[in-house]
């Protein structure tokens, strides 16, 4: 039995994590606000900042904590950036284990 993520989880703490046993396995369970590309530029505006003052509400931080479930909020150019990163990481992950042939 091990976390998904990088360090132990505070809830189950004699659990180790993936990485502590030696596995480069993090699990990125994400969530993000999408919008079609057409979306006016001061819809996107008020939309991201809506999600900036969200994420910093001491308020959902609190509901988070008590759910073990970190805040890592990235604005849209990191977003994209770190949705990118997780695709490649997956994509090779599943053609190690065969499912996908590769290119």
């Amino acid at each position: 039995m091990a976390v998904w993520g990088d360090k132990r989880l505070a809830s189950l703490p004699d659990v180790p994590s993936m990485k502590e046993l030696g596995y480069d396995a993090i699990l990125h369970i994400w969530s993000g606000l999408l919008a079609p590309a057409a979306t006016p530029a001061l819809v996107m505006t008020i939309l991201r900042d809506a999600a900036r003052r969200t994420a910093e509400n001491p308020k959902f931080k609190d509901a988070m904590a008590k759910v073990e479930t970190p805040i890592a909020y990235l604005d849209a150019p990191a977003f994209k950036s770190f949705l990118e990163y997780d695709a490649r990481r997956l994509e090779v992950a599943v053609q190690r284990i065969g499912k996908v042939a590769e290119n």
